[in-house]
């Protein structure tokens, strides 16, 4: 089956690049902010246990993650609003083009621009002019922008993202430019947070994207519910730069963040 998408033409028989990164409950994991680990435990009720290993007659498991700090997730306005819009409830066109650009994140010292809490200078930042530099057109179409930092090694999908690893994240600049200068409804990026590891819980820059007011927790018809934010996204290196077709695919939990598989299918040559 082939889909044809403004200029650009997708063969869907071909298989999807996935950009999410597994959750290997055994194994190494990504977190953020200190969170618990993901965990899966056999399910018990009477004398009926989920695990064949222990004499169960089929596996069921229970399972606890926080979806914003324990891998791959896409997140709502409900982040930083009282009411609860999931993710599944914006997401109502399955199919998205996406733009897939790579950036060098610069130390907050050798840029002008700002954020709030004020920026120290060790602080690795993602400025206006590094995107307004890689992203020289807003192809007809595109309304996903996805962003892969460098660099970009196969541990990014393991890190433990804190003090001794504190991710990078945007200046103000760059997301008022990305809220209210580019059609982008739905924005992707491979690090933990769009803002500030530490920030004083101000979330300023999911605030700017959804066009929230500080300290405001209330839904607003001004505000913009059609956006998403998809965190601790992974871009393997083999993917170009390039205009893609998104599958941002989400579960049906209504929660203000949710596990999320996000996969790209390459324009047909």
């Amino acid at each position: 089956m082939k889909l044809q998408a403004s200029e650009w033409l997708f063969d869907l028989s071909e298989a999807p690049q996935s950009l999410a990164i597994t959750l290997d409950f055994e194994g190494e994991q990504p977190n953020h902010f200190g969170a618990q680990r993901a965990a899966v435990s056999p399910m018990k009720s009477g004398s009926f246990v989920g695990d064949t290993r222990q004499g169960g007659s089929c596996n069921a498991q229970d399972v606890t993650l926080n979806p914003h700090c324990n891998g791959t997730h896409t997140e709502s306005i409900s982040h930083i609003v009282d009411e609860v819009v999931a993710p599944h409830e914006v997401l109502q066109q399955p199919l998205m083009l996406a733009q897939v650009i790579t950036v060098t994140p610069s130390k907050a010292s050798d840029t002008s621009e700002g954020y709030s809490p004020p920026l120290a200078d060790e602080d690795l930042v993602i400025s206006k002019k590094t995107l307004t530099s890689v992203i020289k057109t807003l192809h007809k179409g595109v309304i996903a922008l996805i962003i892969r930092t460098l660099p970009n090694g196969r541990s990014k999908q393991s890190y433990q993202y804190g003090v001794d690893v504190e991710p990078p994240f945007f200046t103000h600049d760059a997301m008022r430019w990305l809220s209210e200068e580019t059609p982008f409804l739905h924005l992707l990026v491979d690090f933990p947070s769009v803002d500030r590891l530490y920030d004083d819980g101000q979330l300023s820059n999911h605030r700017l994207f959804w066009q929230v007011a500080p300290g405001c927790h209330q839904l607003d018809s001004e505000h913009k519910v059609e956006k998403t934010i998809t965190e601790m996204a992974y871009v393997p290196n083999h993917v170009e730069d390039g205009v893609y077709l998104l599958n941002l695919q989400t579960p049906k939990l209504k929660l203000n963040a949710v596990p999320s598989h996000p996969v790209i299918y390459s324009p047909a040559t």
